[in-house]
C-alpha cells in the first residue's frame, strides 16, 4: 500500500512543542509522591478542580513509577480524538505522523465485538521509543469501569472522553503498567490528563492459571524497583508531553486537510 502524501508531507512537518511549564515541571526533578493520584482514585482525575501536582512524576513507597502529564488541546472534540486512537494503528505511517522522531509503527488486534467505544478491547502493538530505546509495546485499551473508575464516564458532562489500558512489553512477555488519559472538556476544546503507574499491574502473557498466581509474586516493591529503570518515569513524562502536545494541533491539521471527518462534535 503507498502511503497518502498528505501524511508523508507530515512526517517532514515540526512537531508542536509542549508548553514551557510542563516541561519545567518535567525537569526540575521529582515531585513529592503525597501528591500523586491513587490508584484507588481514579474518578479523581475526572473533577476538573486542580490537582496539587497535574505534571510531575516520581517513585512511590510501593515501588511503581509514577507519571502525570497535562496538555491543552484547545479546537479539539472528544469524537476527534475516539476517531484517531480508531483509525491510526491500522497504517504504520498514521502512527509514526504522531510522534516522527520516537514512533516507528503499529498494528492493532480488533475484538469480535465491539463496545460503546471502538477503541475498548482492542490490542495495539506499537514500537516506540520513550527515551529508554526501541520497544515493541503491547496495549489493551478496555473500558475505565474495568480498571477502577465507578463508571465508563459517558454520561459525566466533565469528560469529554477516556482512553485507558494496560500496557506492557511484547519482547519480554510481560505486562506492567495502568495506563489513563482522561480528556476533560475545557472550553472550545480539551484537557488532557495523562497518567501511569508503571510496575502497577506485573503480569505475564500467559494463561491465566499461571499468569494470576506469578503476577501476584511478582507485584512487590522491591520487584518493582528492578523492573522499572529510575530514569523511566521521567523519560515516560517527556515522552507523553510531546506526543500529546503535536497531538493537540496534529488533529485539526488532519480534519482541515479533508483526513479525519469534517463534522465531529462532542
Amino acid at each position: 500500500m503507498s502511503p497518502a502524501p498528505d501524511l508523508e508531507r507530515l512526517l517532514e512537518r515540526p512537531m508542536s512543542p509542549p508548553d514551557p511549564g510542563v516541561l519545567a515541571a518535567i525537569e526540575s526533578g521529582p515531585m513529592d509522591p503525597d501528591d500523586a493520584v491513587g490508584r484507588d482514585d481514579l474518578d479523581r482525575l475526572r473533577d476538573p478542580e486542580p490537582l496539587v501536582a497535574e505534571t510531575g512524576w516520581c517513585r512511590l513507597a510501593d515501588g511503581v513509577g509514577y507519571v502525570a502529564v497535562r496538555t491543552a488541546m484547545p479546537g479539539v472534540d472528544a469524537a476527534l480524538v475516539d476517531w484517531w486512537f480508531d483509525w491510526h494503528p491500522d497504517d504504520p505511517l498514521r502512527y509514526r505522523i504522531w510522534h516522527p522522531a520516537a514512533h516507528v509503527s503499529n498494528r492493532v488486534e480488533r475484538p469480535a465485538a465491539t463496545g460503546a467505544k471502538a477503541l475498548w478491547g482492542t490490542t495495539h502493538h506499537p514500537v516506540e521509543d520513550v527515551g529508554l530505546g526501541v520497544t515493541d509495546v503491547r496495549i489493551e485499551f478496555r473500558a475505565p469501569s474495568d480498571l477502577g473508575f465507578s463508571d465508563d464516564g459517558l454520561d459525566d458532562g466533565r469528560v469529554g472522553t477516556i482512553v485507558a489500558g494496560l500496557a506492557g512489553d511484547d519482547g519480554r512477555r510481560l505486562r506492567h503498567t495502568l495506563m489513563v488519559h482522561v480528556f476533560l472538556r475545557d472550553g472550545d476544546g480539551l484537557v488532557l490528563r495523562s497518567h501511569f503507574w508503571l510496575g502497577a499491574a506485573i503480569r505475564p502473557y500467559a494463561p491465566a492459571a499461571l499468569a494470576a498466581p506469578v503476577g501476584a509474586l511478582l507485584n512487590r516493591a522491591a520487584i518493582r524497583r528492578l523492573a522499572v529503570p529510575k530514569e523511566a518515569p521521567r523519560a515516560l513524562a517527556r515522552h507523553c508531553a510531546e506526543e500529546y502536545a503535536n497531538l493537540a494541533t496534529l488533529l485539526p491539521e488532519l480534519r482541515e486537510a479533508g483526513i479525519a471527518p469534517a463534522s465531529v462534535s462532542a
